[in-house]
């Protein structure tokens, strides 16, 4: 006898219980709700698909009175979820907030609401008050729905949250203030976002993990950004050499002609001690080599882009550096290689002296490169700590980075057929390669710097259709 009123007190207590956790979840709308549905069901059942459907809507519906732009469902969140939920705690809201951010980190905000109810029809009705919430900025969702307790049971999470676009220049530009973005870092692969203001006009992205930089980017004449290296464009005046001239002289020719006809102009709204990229209300921008030549003035890195893209048409090896000058603050220069010599070669400081060579091993101490680039990549130190050594070419000193391509930015290389991929990284390849001997110069010997030679260059009209540049001995 008293093991059965042992039995129907334990019963007695777990029904109690149980009511008393329905009662404080309010299941028991939910209950009711579902047993009339079991009894007056009469057409196909509410599944767990067009529950997701209809709390898709509820929630836009919702935003479209509001006045705010319709959520889009982000199959790559619910693939995450679908795969994660049976692991997820949902008594623990800020633990799975956590979670989602840490699987899904390309997503800069994130709201989350989960319910439970044995009615799927009510369950709808419980995020009701969620999809009022104001947030205007959200731009994304992902519903996931599991049963419990042998499908008497039914749970469901919604994630909201802010999807970041991938950061390219072309949306930097059309970007609104402060915009986030999501990058990957190319050195460690680790997923970022990062807030980038336009107003900003050149800025270099860096891992906020290895601190490795990754690109240069820069605003031009009208404020469209561009990776630094694509401000090389392959332009060269139409200037006519004399016959036979070495190539140190035509560096010297070339050198001396960008020297005596850029005047150097101060971006307004900046001072010379600031870092090349990391200039703060700028009014900066960025020219090109034609627009150097056509305006005959610029600052240090629009004369550098001049040289640098002149000299790399008719054949050289250069790279423009951005870094610091002593205690002068950013600077831009160019350095060139010349068979087994580096030449540091200004286009703002001092005039070129044929009689004394400007090598990089003697006259460089005091330059500090922190990026180089050429027509077809960037060059970032390989350690976020180095040690500057003075190598301006070393494989172990520098990262070579095709943001283009590797920042997955490249149209035919993210986009196109197979062929167009396979063609697209050959022209690459090809380019890369290719380097100097392209134009069919480089290999031309000059290891020597004549001393009676003076380079009778004069002023170069503007809208000359072609350069005369002569080399006149002085003892002839």
């Amino acid at each position: 006898m008293s093991s059965r009123v042992l039995t129907f007190s334990i019963l007695a207590a777990v029904l109690l219980a149980g009511s008393l956790v329905a009662l404080k979840e309010g299941w028991l709308n939910g209950w009711r709700m579902r047993l009339t549905e079991l009894v007056t069901q009469s057409g196909p059942p509410y599944t767990e698909a067009r529950f997701r459907i209809d709390l898709v809507d509820q929630i836009n519906y919702a935003r479209t009175a509001e006045k705010m732009t319709a959520l889009r469902v982000d199959p790559e969140m619910e693939t995450w979820l679908a795969s994660k939920f049976e692991t997820l705690d949902l008594t623990d809201l800020n633990k799975v907030t956590s979670q989602v951010q840490e699987g899904m980190p390309r997503y800069f905000r994130v709201s989350i609401c989960s319910a439970s109810s044995p009615s799927l029809k009510e369950l709808l009705h419980r995020f009701h008050e969620y999809v009022h919430r104001d947030q205007p900025e959200m731009t994304h969702l992902a519903v996931a729905v599991r049963s419990r307790a042998a499908g008497l049971m039914h749970e469901a999470l919604v994630v909201v949250g802010q999807r970041l676009n991938d950061f390219t220049p072309e949306a930097l530009t059309h970007a609104k203030e402060n915009t986030p973005f999501y990058s990957v870092c190319v050195h460690c692969k680790q997923p970022h976002f990062m807030n980038l203001s336009n107003q900003q006009r050149s800025m270099a992205l860096e891992c906020p993990k290895c601190r490795k930089k990754y690109a240069v980017i820069a605003a031009d004449s009208k404020s469209r950004f561009r990776y630094v290296n694509e401000f090389l464009t392959g332009y060269a005046p139409p200037a006519v050499f004399p016959k036979n001239e070495s190539r140190v002289q035509q560096l010297f020719t070339i050198w001396s002609a960008v020297h005596a006809n850029c005047r150097y102009t101060n971006d307004p709204g900046i001072k010379k001690s600031e870092s090349m990229y990391a200039k703060k209300e700028q009014l900066d921008s960025w020219q090109f080599a034609d627009e150097t030549q056509r305006l005959l003035r610029g600052d240090c890195e629009d004369s550098s882009i001049y040289l640098a893209d002149w000299l790399m048409s008719r054949g050289f090896q250069v790279r423009v550096a951005l870094g610091r000058y002593g205690d002068m603050g950013g600077h831009a220069w160019c350095v060139v290689k010349i068979e087994d010599r580096e030449y540091l070669i200004e286009s703002t400081e001092g005039k070129p002296d044929p009689s004394n060579p400007p090598l990089a091993s003697q006259v460089g101490s005091r330059y500090v490169p922190e990026v180089l680039f050429d027509r077809y990549a960037i060059y970032v130190p390989a350690s976020s700590n180095r040690v500057w050594k003075g190598d301006y070419w070393s494989t172990k000193s520098w990262v070579r980075i095709e943001p283009r391509t590797e920042l997955g930015h490249d149209p035919l290389l993210s986009r196109g057929t197979e062929e167009e991929k396979s063609k697209a990284k050959s022209l690459v390849q090809a380019a890369n390669s290719a380097q100097a001997s392209r134009v069919g110069r480089a290999t031309d010997a000059a290891t020597a710097v004549p001393t009676a030679i003076s380079l009778g260059l004069g002023d170069i009209p503007r809208g000359a259709k072609e350069w005369r540049i002569s080399r006149v001995p002085e003892h002839e």
